[in-house]
């Protein structure tokens, strides 16, 4: 089974939501970024959320399987 990468990105000051590098939603806050591909991942497991910081790197993983949230990193 394979597993869909979402990830929450900066661009421009504002933040993407990005699957496939297609943008799905675009977010003035972060927080609100964050929610929205985990409510997409949660509706599409098995799945991650790879949530970058402002510089591009990587601050954080949100695996999401069968009926539980798990986390990484």
């Amino acid at each position: 089974m394979t597993c869909t990468v979402y990830w929450v990105s900066p661009l421009c000051g504002n933040w993407d939501v990005r699957r496939g590098g297609r943008v799905l939603s675009h977010h003035c806050r972060k927080r609100e970024a964050v929610e929205a591909a985990a409510r997409l991942a949660r509706a599409d497991r098995p799945s991650v959320v790879r949530i970058q910081r402002r510089d591009g790197s990587i601050e954080s993983t949100r695996m999401y399987r069968g009926g539980a949230l798990a986390r990484a990193g």
